[in-house]
């Protein structure tokens, strides 16, 4: 090399700092975007479907105390008297109606689960790639950058001295 302009080194510092902040952010950005997705699946495929099998022991033992209830009422009368039981058959209703509305729910998490968890699986790969630019592609970028701007730094002083 018999001529070289370099005359702002200082700005491919600039460059690399900037590659190194990026990196930085983009590690955070993905151990961000990790622990959300972990949380979802969890909500989605542990706490939903626990939620809703709770729901459905309490509809149960609730349902069956009303039946119960019901038998009580019918069974304390003679068999020519009729005593009005109205309460207690909206009661058994209103439980089996839970019931089922639970049952339903619990349907509809598992499979909300099962689609969250391949939609979450999808998404891995990118973030996976993304994990690997900022930890791998990105500082080595820096450094080799920062290699060359030392050269550049002891040319200058070589032309300058």
């Amino acid at each position: 090399m018999t001529h070289s302009d370099v005359r702002d080194i200082d700005s491919l510092d600039q460059l690399r700092l900037a590659v190194e902040r990026l990196a930085d952010r983009l590690t955070l950005s993905s151990q961000a975007l990790h622990a959300t997705i972990h949380r979802v699946e969890e909500h989605f495929s542990i706490e939903q479907p626990a939620y809703w099998r709770e729901q459905i022991r309490r509809a149960e033992r609730e349902l069956t105390a009303a039946q119960d209830q019901l038998s009580r009422k019918r069974s304390t009368v003679r068999s020519g008297d009729r005593v009005p039981a109205t309460e207690e058959f909206k009661i058994v209703a209103r439980w089996k109606t839970r019931l089922r509305f639970c049952q339903d729910r619990e349907r509809l998490a598992r499979r909300v689960a099962i689609e969250l968890n391949q939609e979450c699986e999808k998404a891995r790969g990118p973030i996976a790639a993304l994990v690997e630019q900022g930890e791998v592609s990105l500082p080595k970028a820096a450094q080799r950058l920062l290699s060359l701007i030392d050269r550049l730094r002891a040319y200058q002083d070589g032309q300058s001295g």
